[in-house]
Order: structure tokens, then C-alpha cells, then sequence
């Protein structure tokens, strides 16, 4: 027996040595033990601009159990949220390992919000099993839409209710009052101004009247009784109705519309005088040369169109008549047509620039015969071009009259093409000789060296002659360096050229050279195992580098393939150059053989285009092993107990015993058999 107890303390002591260091490691640091909480969200809520709305989150623990949970939405001052919970935050008693638990985060969003998405941080506190403490934090997206404008009250519709009015007579005037926004007006008050003794007067009641409020969309109504004055004359009356009222956050507006009564029958039976066919130069005049505007002036209304005063006129002294500038016509019958001419002449001291001409025509009808300030006025302006180089005696003037490039955004670091159109712009003399020379003041720098540099040529050209009105075209190869920056670059071209006489003459042009930076974002080893069962989670995780000149903006990572995902989308923003990054999400296949995937990365570039890089991905997907019985601790749990205590321990230790019982046995039977034998 005394053999037997050394043989299994023997056993025992190595079992121990064996779950020894296990166990001693977890009791000496619990903190690694901790939970690994992330979101779940497949798409950004959307909610509508002065709404509540309800935010679901799904959070998923893949780590140790985690207890004590507190949710807390950091929401800064520039954010249109508000918490619609009567606590600040929310709190969970604990979220077990591999299980998700659902939260909803009820806020209320302001009327007047921007529609954009806004981001929300959410700030985690918790414990592990052992009491460590632990945090996270993360950021959720919300789309707010806005359809909300706000109150805008027209008068929709004026009720008179007599389709005759003489002086002296009364009416009720109504109008219909339409909200053609969506928010509500409400303390709405209406006041009936331009009241007259020449006009109408109140007949009853007060010229103010008051609705309580109009839904965005609704029609109110207000009515007025008014009376003809006895001294109205016959015709058309203004009157003004102002409108003062407030939104829901009472913000106040004002706005005043105009209406018309007419007195004596005749309503919507007036004049109504229009220009058409107008005519004047359409190409540059020379000084002291003589150019006509014309045009017709054609009746489309009721009534004759009497007493018509038509003005031509330029406000600059440079322009002036050659003819009269008041032209006066008796009148234009209804369908009517009346056609005018005037001649104008730029003077010798006019520059070469565009004038504007003013046309005006006053007439009146019946309905306002006699009131000066209410005859109807007809208003036009036309420009006419003055090209001082058109008397030849100027001197010839060269331009770059357009330029182009190819490719149309210039690249850094490549060659370029630049195509010059080189224009005349005088009628009589050609120029010759011309030398043109390109300069950029821009240097790089990091060495101080040209931005750009010719390609194959100098940066000096010639050109032996342009003729009157000519042009020239020229093509010149460039070359940017890589470490120019993306920004607009300016040329300048300076040309020396002589005209006819021989007379040297210079000038400078400015070109403006678009220049770009390639983006060029790298990625490093996709991690992701390619064996996977269906239903289980698969971590997958890149490092990613912004190795280009410049920052990638709206940068995004996307998994996309036929499965579900967590932590599915990663929005970066705007990523610096030279900057790094990484991704982590999870795939959750749903069905056996191949599952092709891929982590997209798109962003904006410095040109605004946008640009994908795609890892492609495949994996071999079998059925999932049969489940663990849920009884059963997580294996990291079952590793911090006490070895004395677990099965896998007794069903390890006791086979041994029953081995050393039997063997003991075994060897006692045999040598007392022995024994009997010898005896």
C-alpha cells in the first residue's frame, strides 16, 4: 500500500504542474478577462426634422461576460438631438458572451435641422466577472430629413361680391388665404391698407381682421366691407393687405400684397402695351457711327391705349441721340401694333466697353386718364458694344482668346499637353515677329525647382505673323513634378511682337493650369480564415496607408458579400497623407461551399471623383459542428476554477486509480500463487 500512495501522489503532482499554470495566471490577472462589446447596424436610421424617432442598436459581446452596462450618447451643442427618455442614459445588468442584447435610444429631433446624417458617440461603461472596470466607445450615424419649410401665406383668391361697383356703393371683399408652407402660421393678423376718400373707405367694421392660425397646406378666410367713395373715379383702385404672423418657434414675418377693384364696371378691361421685335446691334460699333434700335408696340389689351411717351436713352454721356429721344404716339387701338426708331451714335471719346440703353414707354387708358402717378410704364435695356479698334487707328492687340489641356486636369508628376490660341484682335493690321515666352512664379518646396518644365522644346516660341482678326494655334508639351501641389497654377505668356510699321509692341496673358495630385491609398494583409462553419462568426481585419500627397476624403471601408456582417461599414472622413488606419469587422456565413466577399475601400480624391479599391476574399464554408451544451461554462471560465472541482479532472485522475488498484491486485494474486506452488 505504501507503494501505491507514492504512485499516486506521483500522478497527482503532475496533473497539478500540468493545470497549474493556468490557473495561476488567470488569478493573477483578471483584467484580460474582459468583454468585447461592438454594434450591429445594417443601415443609418433616418428620421424627419421635428420628430421623435426611435434608434435601435444591437450590441454584441464576443468577449467574457460583461456586468454593470452603462449606454451614455455624448451629444455636443451643434447637434439638432435631444434625449426623449426621461434618464440620460440606459443601463443593462450584464451581456453574456457570444449573445447580443437590444437598446433603443429615443431622441427628438429640431425642426429646423439641416438635412445631413449626424453622428451620435456612444460612451460604454462596464465591468468584467471579477469586478475590472472597462469602457467603449462608438459612433452611430443618423439620417435627418428635413421636409419642413416654413409658413408662407398668399392670397389665394379675391371674392367680390359685385360685379359692378358704382361710387358710393358698398361691397364685402373677401379673401382666400392660402399657407403654402409646411410649418403653421399662427396670431395672424390682416390689416387693409391704401384706404381713400378717392377710393374705398370701411363701409363696416375695422380694416383689421384676425385668424388664430393656417396648417402648413390649409386656407383661412377673412372679409372686409368696403365702400365706393362717393368721389372714386372710375377705373382700377390698389389696396394694400399686410399679413403679420409667426411660426411655431415664433419667429415673426411680415409681407404686404397688392389688389385691385375696380370702380364703374370695368374690370380686367384695361390696355396692356408690350415691346417685341426689338432690334439693335448685335456686333461692336465704332465711334461717331450711327446704329438704330427699333421695336413694335403692340396692344393685347381692352381698351385704347392713349397719350404713349416712348424713351430712348443712355445714362453714360458717351452715347448720344441723333434723332429725337421722346417719341410721343396719340394712341394704339386693342390688337393694335405702332412700330419706332431711333438713331444713337457713340462719340469720339467713347471707350471701348458696353453701354446700356434704356427704353421706357408710359401710355394710360380710361380706367386711370388723368392720374399721373398711376399711368402703366413699360421698362427694357439692351447693350450696345463700342470697339474703339475698329477705326484702325489703334494698335494691334494680341491675346490667348481660349486655351485647353490634355489630359483636361493636369497630373503631378506627368507630362502634360498645352494648347494656345493666339488671336488678333485688330480689323486693320497684322502683326508679325512674335516671340512668346511662359513663366510660372510657383516653386515646389521641398527643392525650389519649376513647377513646370518644357518637354522636347525651350519655353520660347515663335511666331512670324498673325493676320487682322487672325489667330494662331500652338501646341507645347509640359512636364509637373511629382511634389508639385494640388492647387491651380498660374502661366504667365509675355508677348513681344511689332505691327505693320515696325513699331515693338508687348503684352502679357494669364493661364491658369489646374494641377492634381494622384491619390493612392495601399492596403496590407487581409487577415481572415479561410475555413468556416455556417452560423459562426469570422473575425476579418486590414491595416490600410495613405501613401499619396494628398487627403482622401468621405474615405470609407464596406464588407459586401452573401452573408451577414457586423461592423459591416467604417466611415474614416477625410484620411491626412501619410496616415494609417485599420478595419475590423465580422462575417457570418449562411450556407455551405465557396462564399466570395470583398472589403471595399472608396473615397474622393483631390478632384472629387470617386475612387474603389477592392480585397477580394473566398471562403470554404462547411456545416456547423454540433452545438456545446448550454449547461456547460465557456471554456475561459472553466480554466479559473479550482482543478479538484472539474470533471475533466476526476475523469482523468480516477482511471489512473482504478489502473494502480487492479495492477496491485494483479501482482498480490501472482505471487501468491507463486507462493503455493513453491510450497
Amino acid at each position: 500500500m505504501k507503494r501505491f500512495f507514492h504512485v499516486f501522489l506521483a500522478v497527482l503532482l503532475i496533473i497539478t504542474q500540468f493545470y497549474a499554470p493556468v490557473s495561476a495566471e488567470i488569478d493573477e490577472d483578471t483584467s484580460k478577462l474582459m468583454p468585447k462589446l461592438s454594434i450591429i447596424s445594417d443601415k443609418i436610421p433616418t428620421g424627419d426634422a421635428g420628430s421623435n424617432i426611435d434608434i435601435p442598436i444591437t450590441i454584441k459581446n464576443t468577449g467574457y461576460t460583461a456586468k454593470d452596462v452603462v449606454i451614455t450618447p455624448e451629444i455636443d451643442s451643434a447637434s439638432p438631438f435631444t434625449i426623449n427618455d426621461l434618464t440620460f442614459s440606459q443601463s443593462l445588468d450584464k451581456i453574456e458572451g457570444d449573445r447580443t442584447v437590444d437598446v433603443t435610444l429615443k431622441l427628438k429631433i429640431d425642426s429646423l435641422a439641416a438635412e445631413k446624417n449626424y453622428p451620435i458617440k456612444l460612451n460604454f461603461q462596464f465591468t468584467n466577472s471579477y469586478g475590472d472596470p472597462g469602457t467603449y466607445n462608438t459612433v452611430v450615424y443618423v439620417r435627418v430629413i428635413n421636409r419642413i419649410s416654413p409658413p408662407r401665406l398668399i392670397i389665394s383668391k379675391v371674392d367680390i361680391g359685385s360685379e359692378s361697383i358704382a361710387p358710393g356703393e358698398t361691397v364685402e371683399v373677401g379673401f382666400d388665404i392660402a399657407n403654402n408652407g409646411t410649418e403653421e402660421a399662427k396670431d395672424i393678423k390682416f390689416s387693409l391698407e391704401g384706404l381713400s376718400d378717392e377710393g374705398f373707405v370701411m363701409g363696416e367694421g375695422s380694416n383689421t381682421q384676425y385668424i388664430q392660425k393656417i396648417a402648413g397646406g390649409f386656407h383661412g378666410y377673412v372679409k372686409f366691407n368696403l365702400k365706393a367713395s362717393s368721389k372714386a373715379s372710375r377705373g382700377s383702385h390698389g389696396l394694400d393687405l399686410k399679413f403679420s404672423y409667426k411660426d411655431r418657434q415664433n419667429q415673426a414675418y411680415e409681407d404686404t400684397q397688392k389688389v385691385f377693384i375696380n370702380i364703374g364696371g370695368k374690370g380686367g378691361s384695361n390696355s396692356n402695351l408690350s415691346m417685341e421685335n426689338i432690334v439693335y446691334p448685335d456686333e461692336g460699333i465704332t465711334p461717331e457711327k450711327n446704329f438704330t434700335i427699333g421695336f413694335d408696340l403692340v396692344n393685347h389689351g381692352k381698351l385704347d391705349a392713349s397719350n404713349i411717351v416712348v424713351k430712348v436713352e443712355s445714362s453714360d454721356p458717351a452715347i448720344v441721340p441723333k434723332t429725337a429721344s421722346i417719341k410721343k404716339i396719340i394712341g394704339i387701338a386693342p390688337e393694335g401694333t405702332e412700330h419706332v426708331d431711333f438713331v444713337l451714335s457713340p462719340t469720339k471719346e467713347a471707350t471701348a466697353k458696353n453701354y446700356p440703353i434704356n427704353i421706357t414707354v408710359e401710355y394710360e387708358d380710361e380706367l386711370n386718364s388723368g392720374k399721373d402717378d398711376e399711368k402703366y410704364m413699360l421698362t427694357q435695356y439692351v447693350g450696345v458694344y463700342v470697339d474703339k479698334e475698329d477705326s484702325g487707328k489703334e494698335k494691334p492687340k494680341l491675346i490667348i482668346d481660349k486655351y485647353s489641356f490634355s489630359p483636361a486636369l493636369v497630373n503631378a508628376g506627368e507630362n502634360f499637353v498645352m494648347n494656345l490660341s493666339f488671336f488678333n484682335t485688330n480689323k486693320d493690321k497684322a502683326v508679325r515677329n512674335i516671340k512668346i515666352s511662359l513663366s510660372v512664379n510657383d516653386q515646389t518646396k521641398e527643392n525650389g525647382s519649376n513647377v513646370f518644365s518644357p518637354v522636347g522644346s525651350s519655353n520660347t516660341f515663335y511666331i512670324d505673323s498673325i493676320a487682322p482678326k487672325g489667330r494662331v494655334e500652338k501646341q507645347i508639351t509640359m512636364y509637373t513634378v511629382p511634389t508639385a501641389e494640388a492647387k491651380t497654377y498660374t502661366v504667365t505668356a509675355t508677348f513681344e511682337y511689332e505691327d505693320n510699321d515696325g513699331q515693338e509692341l508687348t503684352a502679357t496673358e494669364l493661364v491658369g493650369v489646374p494641377v492634381v495630385q494622384k491619390s493612392k491609398l495601399q492596403t496590407g494583409e487581409l487577415t481572415i480564415s479561410t475555413e468556416a462553419f455556417v452560423g459562426t462568426p469570422i473575425p476579418i481585419s486590414i491595416d490600410f496607408y495613405n501613401t499619396g500627397k494628398v487627403t482622401l476624403y468621405n474615405t470609407m471601408v464596406k464588407l459586401e458579400g452573401d452573408f451577414q456582417t457586423e461592423n459591416g461599414n467604417y466611415y474614416l472622413g477625410n484620411f491626412e497623407s501619410g496616415g494609417s488606419d485599420s478595419y475590423e469587422g465580422t462575417i457570418i456565413p449562411q450556407a455551405t461551399g465557396e462564399v466570395k466577399g470583398a472589403l471595399v475601400f472608396s473615397y474622393e480624391d483631390s478632384r472629387g471623383e470617386t475612387v474603389e479599391v477592392r480585397k477580394e476574399f473566398a471562403l470554404n464554408v462547411q456545416e456547423a459542428p454540433p452545438a456545446p451544451n448550454p449547461d456547460e461554462l465557456p471554456p475561459q471560465e472553466k480554466q479559473s476554477k479550482n482543478i479538484f472541482k472539474t470533471v475533466k479532472f476526476w475523469a482523468i485522475v480516477i482511471p489512473i486509480i482504478l489502473a494502480i488498484i487492479a495492477i496491485k491486485i494483479w501482482r498480490k494474486k501472482k505471487k501468491e500463487k507463486a507462493m503455493s506452488i513453491d510450497e
